[in-house]
């Protein structure tokens, strides 16, 4: 009998992982791959700040869930987990609802032989008042496009007005420093669209940082550089700022200042998705997430495994495994490996996380980062066009993921002309 296993989350792990195990056991029918996602398509989230003020468009970018797991072997299941079941090696889906609230899909219960989770990482708000309420959380393709609905009315009202709009970014992190350079680019080219009334000049960006510089995670030349490129756009930088309170009007710190904002985001920090306070049979940390050993199965439980965001691995040195893209497609690499040997009745291997250095894209201004090597002082810093060419491999790095290299090929180019016949922005 042909064994199942079921893969939650269609993010950068949980996709690659199912696109490699159903071309390799899929379409021989010697596994019964299933991935299930609450969206039909998929962004790869280092992109979702570019969906976010429309520089990529996701009826181009995005996969189809579907049509991508008929031509690799898995099968697709539109929904969202709400609990799991160990013992009876079951997960409970949410009812699927319209737009209306109407159920058009039941609750349904799905059986598995093994279960991969991949649910994802969301922003962590760390309980700060009034943040749930007034930011957008840039951690989904939902919230994503609520951010882009939010820039095309704010724009709209500008040219009219032409007052000026403020934007506040919680978080420099990768995430909020893209936004903020995204942004400057964005108000530059509206105006060969229509926006003849705005200008750099009526855009303001806060840039609200915790620690005391931008990119406070990566090494010291990075974050100068990134902070240096950020300053020269007049992006306005708070550093050593906790915000206390978030209103409609904008961030109260602790400080006691306002910063205001029109736009609000919270890019800080990261956590597992809230429904995993629902899975009491599984060990769960005070950051939502899944306790995981070396194998990345989750511990005290057979045939369950989770990575990515959602899985706390606690490495040989003490400490866990950074919430980063590229050590979840380390893990899907390493599971899928796994999971090929456990076919094979071959040994398994403990999961080695490698550092490779981190990209950051400062949208056309510049790119900075630093690679991980041989060399005799272990870092290499890179900029400019450089690393901007180094920052778009890692996009077809994730599309060879997916897609297989002939594929994967095909599959860019066919964007890269689709976006030359089609406007830069899209403000629809």
């Amino acid at each position: 009998m042909t064994q199942k296993i079921v893969i939650v989350g269609g993010g950068a792990a949980g996709l690659a992982l199912a696109s490699r195990l159903g071309r390799k056991f899929g379409r021989s029918k010697q596994l019964e791959v299933c991935l299930i996602d609450k969206n039909t398509i998929h962004i790869w989230k280092p992109k979702l700040h570019e969906v976010a003020v429309g520089v990529i468009d996701q009826s181009i970018e995005g996969l189809q869930y579907r049509d991508h797991g008929l031509k690799n072997g898995y099968q697709y299941i539109r929904g969202s987990i709400e609990n799991c079941a160990p013992d009876q090696k079951c997960i409970y889906l949410a009812p699927v609802l319209n737009d209306d609230n109407e159920v058009i899909i039941p609750q349904r219960k799905i059986e598995y032989d093994y279960l991969v989770l991949a649910l994802g990482g969301v922003s962590n708000s760390f309980n700060t008042l009034g943040a749930e309420k007034n930011c957008i959380f840039l951690d989904s393709l939902e919230s994503a496009n609520r951010f882009h609905d939010k820039l095309l009315d704010a724009l709209l009202q500008l040219n009219e007005t032409q007052t000026h709009l403020s934007i506040g970014i919680v978080g420099a992190g990768a995430t909020g420093v893209e936004l903020a350079a995204e942004l400057h680019h964005v108000i530059e080219s509206v105006t060969q669209y229509g926006y003849t009334n705005i200008s750099k000049q009526h855009l303001e960006i806060h840039l609200i940082e915790a620690a005391d510089k931008v990119l406070p995670q990566l090494p010291e030349q990075v974050s100068f550089r990134a902070q240096a490129v950020l300053a020269k756009l007049g992006i306005k930088l708070h550093l050593t700022v906790q915000v206390k309170e978030v209103t409609k009007a904008g961030f109260i710190t602790a400080a006691g200042e306002t910063i205001n904002a029109n736009i609000k985001v919270w890019a800080a920090g990261v956590k597992g998705p809230k429904v995993l306070e629902n899975f009491s049979a599984l060990p769960i940390t005070a950051r939502n997430q899944i306790e995981v050993d070396h194998y990345m199965k989750v511990k005290g439980i057979d045939n369950i495994y989770a990575l990515g965001d959602c899985a706390q691995l606690i490495l040989d040195t003490g400490k866990p495994v950074p919430p980063r893209a590229q050590a979840a497609a380390q893990m899907a690499e390493t599971l899928f490996k796994n999971i090929s040997a456990q076919m094979k009745q071959q040994p398994q291997k403990a999961f080695v996380y490698k550092d490779y250095g981190s990209l950051v894209s400062l949208s056309r201004f510049s790119a900075v980062g630093n690679l991980m090597g041989n060399l005799r002082t272990g870092t290499f810093f890179v900029e400019g066009h450089l690393a901007r060419l180094m920052y778009i491999s890692l996009y077809q790095r994730h599309l060879i993921s997916l897609y297989g290299w002939f594929s994967a090929f095909v599959y860019r180019l066919a964007q890269r002309l689709l976006r030359w016949k089609r406007p830069k922005l899209k403000l629809h």
